[in-house]
């Protein structure tokens, strides 16, 4: 028999070793609980649903019937947590809606107009307009004038505040945040408005304090608080 070349046979060895390889990929099936690459699509009017031990549904996405699509959301219990649906056949845009362990709805978006829906927030009522009736002092050192307590929920509070004072007289305006002065004094005449970062995170109970002292005159520095709110970052 001729003799063969080693680096034949070295090459047929090789090819044997690389048949047998890709035999045996082709025995292996893929992970079947997850997705290395792309998305999953589900179409044709279908839906996905997370489901616990007890049959109770998690996570819904997908088709609602009424020819609806949404999703939902509960916690592990079965209570509702979050919803972006109608939950009817209005064709109308879906509001999302957050509720409490008793399917209450606590917060909500207004679908029509843009803004919340719910909860209702608290405005400041009209003040009063009589500046002979508005906090003031003719202390020649700041004292405080008016107080409130708030719980704040934003980041940053505005508060804007009318201030004057009598004929002949001079003085200053400021405020305090708990105990701590927030914003500019400004001169008695000027307006005060400003905006800043205010408590110690959400649902922090605030006191503000506005506090103001006459620097030359005898009549008396008025201030009066007309518009406050929480605002983000």
């Amino acid at each position: 028999m001729a003799a063969v070349p080693l680096d034949l046979l070295d090459r047929i060895r090789e090819l044997e070793r690389q048949v047998r390889e890709l035999a045996g990929r082709s025995q292996i099936r893929p992970a079947m609980d997850q997705v290395s690459k792309g998305y999953v699509r589900i179409g044709e009017g279908g839906a996905f649903g997370v489901f616990s031990p007890e049959g109770k549904q998690i996570l819904g996405v997908g088709h609602w019937g009424n020819g609806e699509y949404g999703l939902s959301m509960k916690r592990q219990d079965g209570s509702p947590a979050m919803s972006i649906r109608n939950g009817t056949d209005e064709k109308m845009p879906q509001p999302v809606r957050l509720f409490d362990p008793k399917g209450n709805e606590i917060w909500a978006d207004d679908v029509k107009t843009g803004g919340i829906a719910c909860p209702y927030i608290t405005l400041l009522a009209p003040q009063n307009s009589d500046v002979g009736t508005w906090p003031k002092t003719d202390s020649g050192s700041f004292t405080q004038i008016a107080n409130s307590f708030n719980s704040l929920w934003q980041p940053k509070m505005r508060l804007f505040m009318h201030t004057l004072a009598d004929d002949g007289t001079a003085g200053e305006v400021r405020v305090l945040v708990d105990g701590q002065t927030w914003g500019p004094a400004v001169r008695a005449g000027d307006n005060f408005d400003f905006t800043g970062f205010a408590g110690n995170g959400p649902g922090s109970q605030i006191e503000i304090a506005v506090e103001a002292r006459r620097t030359k005159g005898n009549g008396h520095i008025y201030a009066q608080p007309k518009m406050l709110y929480g605002c983000r970052t």
